[in-house]
């Protein structure tokens, strides 16, 4: 995934998570919690989206850096992405997709390649 396509992504859930907000508001160098208006419940849903969607990504370092004033930005959090993404093995960097099928003598569930 490149770094347009992140940033795209972290736009599209910023704005699924905030439903106040336009699309020109979410720019890569606007504060989270300043700009546009995001608490801890907006964050803590994107990041739980942005684990399900993008990677599994361990996002406290983010939070930490991002608790210093003006650290918080769309752009410091779509490098973060980057970053990690970058240093993950491509196996790993591909989510797979679970399909269930059910019958009435077995369960099955099959894993599916991105």
């Amino acid at each position: 995934m490149h770094r347009q396509e992140i940033l795209d992504h972290v736009r599209n859930i910023v704005l699924g998570t905030n439903t106040g907000l336009f699309p020109d508001d979410v720019a890569e160098f606007a504060s989270m919690t300043y700009d546009l208006g995001m608490d801890s419940f907006h964050l803590e849903s994107m990041i739980s989206r942005l684990k399900e969607e993008v990677a599994d990504i361990e996002f406290t370092p983010w939070y930490i850096k991002a608790s210093r004033r003006g650290h918080d930005t769309v752009g410091s959090l779509v490098d973060f992405i980057d970053e990690r993404l970058a240093a993950m093995p491509s196996a790993a960097r591909a989510r797979p997709q679970v399909e269930t099928s059910f019958n009435a003598e077995s369960v099955s569930i099959e894993l599916e390649a991105a």
